[in-house]
């Protein structure tokens, strides 16, 4: 699917902190519904961690859109 459609920027440009984002945010999708569907034992720091990276990895990239040049 085009790499994510350039891995969701408007630039089409592949970013590393967008990637990590993104993946974090797939990765913390994957793991609350192992947790709470099918009873995987997961604990809930790891969750947090993935909320984490994703929160700064996309927030970061967010806020530099909107940043002075």
């Amino acid at each position: 699917m085009a790499f994510i459609t350039q891995m969701l920027s408007d630039d089409a440009k592949i970013s590393s902190k967008r990637f990590i984002g993104f993946s974090s945010f797939i990765m913390l999708i994957a793991s609350w519904t192992a947790n709470t569907f099918f009873g995987f034992d997961i604990k809930d720091q790891i969750i947090e961690c993935f909320m984490y990276i994703t929160v700064v990895g996309l927030g970061v990239t967010v806020a530099e859109k909107f940043s002075r040049k």
